[in-house]
């Protein structure tokens, strides 16, 4: 099965709270889990777009920061609809914002064209180059969730999940091969695929 199909297979109809909903949820109740997942997978896709923004590399920490601080601060009154539009629209808005604010305030550092302040506000153009460069980010941030599930996964839960939904083995042989049950295995391989769709959202990785 391929690393796309992987996370996405097998997935519950969407609705307007699902994006993934439980993730959602969790930051808006502030978990300090779901937070620090939530860093850690999606921290290196924030500097991502920043860099794409062509601010100083000194600069791109500290607006991830800011950045991090608007999602925290904001996170409550998102909801996914029409008229708000995609949660990774709302976060490359907020990534936009923050550089803009940036560059203004701290212009006499390094001065920025007009020019280039009334693009930023826009998405980034959608060249073939930065189309491929933000695959290989969105790429990098399934595989980073896909670690972190496997750090706090039981080995043995893992090992059954990779056989069934990676290397395609059939439930009654992972059974035999582990000496449990095939319900076992279904259970294994069906928690292991919901905590990854907890941390990853569903419309990071479509079309806007």
């Amino acid at each position: 099965m391929a690393f796309d199909d992987l996370t996405n297979s097998q997935a519950t109809p969407q609705h307007p709270l699902s994006t993934s909903s439980s993730m959602i949820r969790g930051l808006k109740g502030l978990s300090p889990e779901r937070w620090e997942s939530f860093v850690l997978v999606y921290s290196p896709l924030i500097r991502f777009w920043i860099r794409r923004k062509g601010v100083h590399p000194q600069a791109v920490e500290d607006i991830c920061q800011e950045c991090l601080r608007t999602i925290f601060a904001g996170i409550e009154h998102f909801e996914r609809n029409a008229n708000q539009g995609s949660f990774r629209g709302w976060l490359r808005t907020i990534v936009n914002r923050r550089v803009v604010d940036h560059i203004r305030s701290n212009g006499h550092e390094h001065p920025a064209p007009q020019l280039v302040l009334e693009g930023i506000v826009q998405p980034d153009g959608r060249y073939p180059d930065a189309i491929e460069a933000e695959q290989q980010a969105l790429h990098e941030l399934k595989a980073r969730a896909m670690e972190l599930v496997r750090r706090s996964t039981a080995e043995k839960t893992w090992q059954m999940f990779w056989a069934s939904a990676v290397e395609d083995v059939s439930t009654a042989e992972i059974a035999a091969r582990f000496g449990v049950t095939k319900d076992a295995v279904r259970v294994a391989k069906g928690r292991v695929l919901n905590r990854l769709r907890e941390l990853m959202i569903h419309e990071i990785a479509g079309p806007e």
